[in-house]
Order: C-alpha cells, then sequence, then structure tokens
C-alpha cells in the first residue's frame, strides 16, 4: 500500500478529526441539562415513554418506538439496556428468536415479569416458551390465549407442580366462542395452580372452572363465555369476597325456575363498586335477587332479548332499583336519560359526577312500552338537573305529570322524537297547582314535528315560564326538526329561541296529525296503567 496516497492521508485526516468531534459531543452532552439526571430518574422517563399514560400492560399493543431512546446517545443506550423494567415484557408470539428470548431474558434481571403467550403458535419456537415460562416465580401478570381447536392444553406449556407466588393478574383466552370438551385444562390449572396474590382475573370462551379455594385478594373479575350456568357463576363468586369489580357476559340460558335450591344461597360481595351484565336471555335479570352488593355499587344490565313476560321481568329489576334508592349516592345524581324508540328497545341510564350510576338497556316487543315506565318510577326523587327523554310515543300525560313531579329540580331539559302529550304535561294542570318541572331554564327539541296544534302547545308551555320568571329568561334550542319559519317567529315573541335554520322538510311525519295525536292523548289518559296513581 502507497503510504504517500493522498486520498489515503486525507482520510486518516478525517477519521482522527471525527473522533475528536465525537469526543467533543460526548463531553458537551455530559454538561446538557437532562444528563444531570440521576440514572434513576431518567429510566423512569424511558418506562413512561414505553407505557402511554393510563394504558396496563396487558391493554397495550406491541410499540417499539420507545427503543428510539437507546440510539439518541451511547449514555442513553447505556441507561436502557441496564434498566430491567425496559424489558419486563414478553409476547411469546413475537419472539422468533431463541436467542432474542434470552437477550430479553437477562436484561430483564430479577423485576417482575409480564407475559404474554400464545399456543401454539408457528412462529414461536417450543424453545422460546419453555425459556420463558421457566420464569413462572417471576411472573407477574400472564395472559394466555389458548387454541383448544389443535386439542392444546394450558398443561402443555406450563408446568402445574408448584405455585405461582407473584401471579396478580392472569388472562385465560379462548380465540373462538365454543371451547372445546375438556375446557382446555382450565379446570385442572386452577385445582393444581395455589395464587393467593391474584388480584385481576379475565376468562374469555372457557368455562368458569368450580373452586375449592378462596380468592383472598382478587378485586377484578371478568368473564365472557356462553358455556357456564349462573348457579356455577355464583359458587365461583362465593369464594371472591373482596371483590370490587364483576363483569358478566353471556352465561348459558338461565333454568325457567330459579329457586335456593338451584341456586344455592347469595353471594355477599360487601365491597363490589361496579357490576356489568350482559345476556341474551332477558331472565338472566333473575341472578340480581341472588346478589348482595352495597347501594352505591354501579351496575348496568344489556340484554339482547326482549322479556317474555314483561310486568313480572321488569320486578325482576326492582331489587337493582330499590339499592339505588336506598344508596347515599342517590342524592348525587345530576342526569337521567331514557329511551324508547318505535317499541324496539328500551334504554335508562343515570348518571353523577362520578360517571354512571346505572344502565339498563334491553329490547322490547311491540306494545310493551307502558308496562316498562314502572322501572323510571322506581328512581328516586333527586337533585337530578339534566333530564333527556327519547320517543315514549305511548306515553299519557298522566304518566309524565307524574314522573316530572318526582324531578322537581331540573333546569336541562331534552326532548327527542316526543308526541304531543309531553308538551300537554309541560303545562300548568290548573290555577292552583304548581308548574311541572319548574325549574327548567333551556329546552331542547329534536326530531320533532312541530306543526300546527303541538306548536300551540310549545307556545303555551314558553309563556307559562316566561312569566314565572322573567329574570332568568327561557331558552328554547331547536335542531333537526320538522318546523316552518313561521313557527319560529311566533315562539321567539315568548322566549330566546335557537334554532339550526333548516326546515327539514324530509322527516318523517308523526303516525297522526297534530290534531289527531292531541285527541288520542285525550281519549287515552283514562287508560294510564293503574302503577302511576301509585307511583308518588
Amino acid at each position: 500500500m502507497d503510504c504517500h496516497d493522498p486520498q489515503e492521508l486525507i482520510d486518516n485526516e478525517i477519521a482522527v478529526h471525527e473522533s475528536a468531534i465525537r469526543g467533543l459531543r460526548t463531553l458537551r452532552n455530559t454538561h446538557a441539562s437532562i444528563s444531570k439526571l440521576p440514572v434513576e430518574v431518567l429510566s423512569e422517563i424511558f418506562l413512561l415513554a414505553r407505557l402511554p399514560p393510563g394504558i396496563s400492560y396487558l391493554e397495550r399493543h406491541e410499540n417499539r418506538g420507545w427503543l428510539n431512546v437507546a440510539g439518541v446517545c451511547r449514555s442513553w443506550r447505556e441507561v436502557t439496556l441496564d434498566a430491567p423494567r425496559m424489558w419486563d415484557t414478553l409476547d411469546t408470539s413475537k419472539l422468533n428468536s431463541f436467542d432474542w428470548a434470552e437477550t430479553l431474558v437477562a436484561r430483564s434481571k430479577n423485576v417482575p415479569l409480564h407475559v404474554s403467550c400464545t399456543y401454539p403458535h408457528w412462529s414461536t419456537p417450543p424453545a422460546v416458551l419453555d425459556l420463558v415460562l421457566s420464569h413462572m416465580a417471576r411472573i407477574q401478570d400472564l395472559e394466555i390465549i389458548l387454541d383448544t381447536s389443535h386439542n392444546a392444553k394450558i398443561q402443555d406449556i406450563i408446568d402445574l407442580r408448584g405455585t405461582c407466588y407473584r401471579l396478580q393478574s392472569l388472562t385465560l383466552i379462548h380465540p373462538h366462542s365454543i371451547p372445546n370438551v375438556d375446557n382446555g385444562g382450565v379446570d385442572r390449572f386452577f385445582a393444581e395452580i395455589q395464587m393467593p396474590h391474584l388480584r385481576v382475573l379475565e376468562v374469555r370462551f372457557f368455562e368458569l372452572p368450580p373452586t375449592t379455594f378462596m380468592l383472598p385478594r382478587l378485586i377484578h373479575l371478568r368473564f365472557v363465555s356462553p358455556g357456564t350456568a349462573l348457579s356455577e357463576i355464583l359458587s365461583f363468586l362465593r369464594n371472591t369476597p373482596s371483590l370490587q369489580h364483576l363483569e358478566v357476559s353471556d352465561p348459558s340460558d338461565p333454568p325457567e325456575s330459579l329457586d335456593d335450591e338451584t341456586m344455592g344461597p347469595s353471594v355477599e360481595l360487601p365491597n363490589l363498586s361496579s357490576l356489568t351484565y350482559t345476556t341474551s336471555d332477558y331472565q338472566g335479570t333473575s341472578v340480581f335477587r341472588f346478589l348482595h352488593y352495597p347501594p352505591s355499587t354501579r351496575v348496568e344490565f344489556l340484554s339482547r332479548s326482549p322479556p317474555s313476560d314483561t310486568p313480572a321481568s321488569v320486578d325482576d329489576l326492582a331489587s337493582v332499583l330499590t339499592r339505588v334508592e336506598k344508596s347515599d349516592a342517590a342524592a348525587t345524581i345530576e342526569e337521567i336519560s331514557l329511551t324508547a324508540v318505535d317499541d324496539d328497545f328500551f334504554h335508562m341510564q343515570v348518571s353523577s359526577h362520578g360517571g354512571l350510576m346505572l344502565g339498563i338497556y334491553f329490547t322490547i316487543d311491540d306494545g310493551q312500552t307502558l308496562p316498562l315506565l314502572k322501572l323510571p318510577t322506581m328512581l328516586p326523587c333527586s337533585g337530578a338537573w339534566k333530564l333527556r327523554i327519547r320517543g315514549f310515543h305511548p306515553v299519557t300525560v298522566a304518566y309524565w305529570t307524574t314522573f316530572f313531579t318526582r324531578h322537581p329540580q331540573v333546569r336541562d331539559l331534552t326532548a327527542v322524537q316526543v308526541h304531543a302529550s309531553f308538551f300537554r304535561a309541560l303545562l300548568r294542570p290548573s290555577e292552583n297547582e304548581p308548574l311541572p318541572l319548574r325549574s327548567v331554564q333551556h329546552l331542547l327539541l329534536s326530531y320533532c314535528v312541530i306543526k300546527k296544534a303541538k306548536a300551540l302547545l310549545l307556545k303555551r308551555v314558553l309563556e307559562e315560564r316566561t312569566h314565572l320568571a322573567k329574570d332568568i329568561g327561557f331558552t328554547l334550542k331547536i335542531e333537526d326538526c320538522r318546523v316552518g319559519q313561521n313557527t319560529i317567529r311566533e315562539l321567539k315573541a315568548y322566549a330566546k329561541v335557537e334554532w339550526d335554520g333548516i326546515e327539514r322538510p324530509g322527516l318523517e311525519e308523526d303516525s297522526e296529525d297534530d290534531d289527531g295525536d292531541e285527541d288520542s292523548d285525550k281519549d287515552s289518559d283514562d287508560g294510564e296503567p293503574a302503577f302511576i296513581s301509585t307511583a308518588q
């Protein structure tokens, strides 16, 4: 090699200068403000970059963007590689190399592990599974996705001998909606593995196994399966005395008779704060008779099928509503929402400043709307200041009057697709009686057909409320309604009117015109259900 080659001499000189520049940059970085942070603080910042706020280990998706911090500088790379919590999450479906899996396990040192294991998986070598699950004593959160259509069982990948001392969260998932005959070995897993520290359990599309031991620290149970009977679910719950959050979805169809002999003794859940129950059979509401929980528990019930016997089925939810009435939280109710559109579904929500307190949703058959009105009359008289009504076409003036009397503090009223009986119930019954919902200051109308008779009713409503509190004022907001400009002009004489400015002639007419609707209301008042008069 010719040492006098000009290019080589220049390259050598460049290399010397580049090395000097790298050294200067490293020295400069050591004087940066962030470089003065302790290594422990810097590693916590990197960990936050890896885990977005509010997302738990089991909820987040694979995100390797956080590894960019390791490429910023030599110092940051050293911090990243030496921080075991940066490497404590292992998803075996993404570990297709034993060497890489071994590297991750080594970098995690002795910190608790968060593991997701899919079995069988085409890209995961058996040696990788063996390596990761050989550290079972370190696993704190474990997710097992088991394809039992291949006759796979939990014991095929986990040595059931021993106790999982660290395990705090366990998720068992079957990717198909129907589990196989032997339940994927879940029953044996629960029988042989002791989990004294388990706090969160999620079981999807496996049958919930019977347990003979207590889960004293379990606070969150989420269970989705079409195969487990309600009696078996109750049996499992008797071993979870500390449960705070319960989610049950799609249990098997309940037996025709749910009695004490079939279901066993009631389940006491003194610490329960939220209960979500979703079923394909409305008869499942009977399970509420066997659950004892605090009145302050937030409850959501959803049925994909209508009640077979509406009056009797409504009574099954009575215990849920009476618990709300007995709760101290009833005084914090801020908003009530009732929806019954086209006799297709019924939806009731009760909310406080802390969020949803009660949610009931189910489909209904034609002609079943009126019996359902027993549900909102069970709600406690409260300080709710927001009320939202949608639909309820068969409802009469007498019912609306009774319901309005129970909620005198309402200030914001929203009415969607309501008929003339709703407006008539807002009028003063007589000179000697108080004005219904006298505190209302804002009325929002949406998807209503406001023609002659209904427009006259609305003007009377506005006139009475304008005279009641001239100093406060009254605001009427109209959106997506079939209404003419002349009607809007007349309404503005009585209140402040906010209109979207579109007459929307394409909206469907009422089932009857306004005059017919009005006559129908008058004729139907005598047909008020008997429970309305006793619901004060």
